[in-house]
């Protein structure tokens, strides 16, 4: 089976919500906040044989070392204000006194840095989370989440049935005091999921102001992202989508081969689910897009993409080479744009002064290759 899936329900995408300038205010009042880096890596731009090949680095985002604090932090926010009242009240001293008062406990489910992101948060309100993990993740991962002062409980399962296990857990938290902070809907309904991707606006506010200064102009053609439960793909789309440009980026997705439910739900032509298996890239290992993000997903994604851990792996070491040091799951954009282009399916026409985007999602961490 091919590992590059060119879409043909993709097409522009109208009356979509406005960028909202509350969410990076709000990010801009948290501890540690500046912009992440925009790295040019020439020589591979060149043996694509395009202009510019940029990777946005979020491996030092907000004092940790993934993006998924951007969306976890917002969510937060928004889910403790309508809890206690507070309407649009953000503020962190706001926040912190009412979630104390209310004594409320947060609950997520994850593969690594969205549980950690959660228990940051936890932290910083000064109340207590509980973090529910399947059993393939690693004793790092778990360690990190502990180090913010959260609880972990594993779930004997894969990701999709902790999901359903944490929902369960915060539903049955005494007096209504747990709040369920996920980055993945099982209704449409689910509001906090669609908050997550929301707060991933920030990032996509900076790439614009950064890209004026490195190429001198707003051009993208292609923008890669790494795709888990879906909502860093969908707030790729909505922003390149709403965003003012003569011609609109493609949008490209990498999944892990062993967990690859978007690819195989653009096939289908509606969600599919996967049996995910292992991979290093644990954070994308997912057998279920959010139910939220697919709508959007299946009209916006141009290009659907699967990698290998092997192919992963040199990524990782090539990124190293200019001092974006990644884990997994930010290397995986670079192994599929790299793929692509090198590969240059018949449908995909790039010119010389062509300008692709890779978003890295996370920073070094440890992970176990098998064969």
């Amino acid at each position: 089976m091919s590992s590059i899936y060119i879409n043909p329900l993709q097409k522009s995408i109208i009356n979509l919500p406005p960028r909202n300038p509350k969410v990076r205010s709000f990010h801009q009042s948290l501890p540690h906040y500046k912009p992440t880096t925009l790295v040019s890596l020439p020589s591979i731009a060149k043996e694509l044989g395009i202009a510019h090949l940029l990777v946005k680095d979020e491996s030092s985002r907000l004092g940790l070392s993934a993006f998924k604090i951007l969306g976890a932090s917002w969510a937060t926010a928004k889910a403790v204000a309508r809890h206690v009242g507070l309407d649009d009240e953000l503020s962190m001293e706001h926040l912190a006194s009412a979630a104390q008062k209310a004594d409320l406990t947060l609950y997520a489910a994850t593969d690594g840095n969205h549980g950690r992101a959660v228990g940051r948060m936890a932290k910083y309100l000064g109340i207590k989370a509980t973090i529910l993990v399947p059993s393939l993740v690693d004793e790092e991962a778990k360690s990190k989440i502990t180090g913010e002062g959260a609880e972990v409980e594993v779930v004997d399962g894969d990701y999709d049935e902790t999901v359903v296990a944490t929902k369960l857990a915060a539903e049955k938290h005494e007096d209504g005091k747990g709040l369920l902070i996920s980055d993945t809907a099982l209704a449409p309904e689910d509001e906090i999921p669609k908050w997550i991707v929301d707060g991933y606006q920030t990032m996509f506010d900076e790439i614009e102001e950064q890209l004026l200064d490195i190429t001198g102009d707003k051009k993208i053609d292609y923008v890669v992202t790494p795709v888990g439960a879906g909502s860093l793909a969908a707030a790729t789309v909505t922003h390149f989508q709403r965003t003012p440009r003569t011609v609109k980026p493609a949008i490209v997705t990498v999944e892990p081969y062993s967990a690859a439910c978007m690819k195989a739900s653009l096939q289908a032509g509606k969600m599919a689910s996967v049996s995910a298996t292992y991979t290093i890239c644990t954070g994308m290992c997912c057998g279920t897009l959010s139910v939220v993000v697919f709508p959007i997903l299946k009209e916006g994604i141009k290009v659907a993409m699967t990698v290998s851990d092997v192919e992963v792996e040199e990524a990782i070491q090539l990124l190293q080479g200019y001092g974006v040091y990644a884990g997994p799951c930010g290397a995986a954009s670079l192994a599929a744009v790299r793929k692509l282009l090198l590969n240059r399916p018949g449908e995909l026409v790039l010119a010389p002064d062509a300008v692709a985007v890779i978003l890295c999602t996370e920073g070094k961490r440890g992970y176990e290759m098998r064969s």
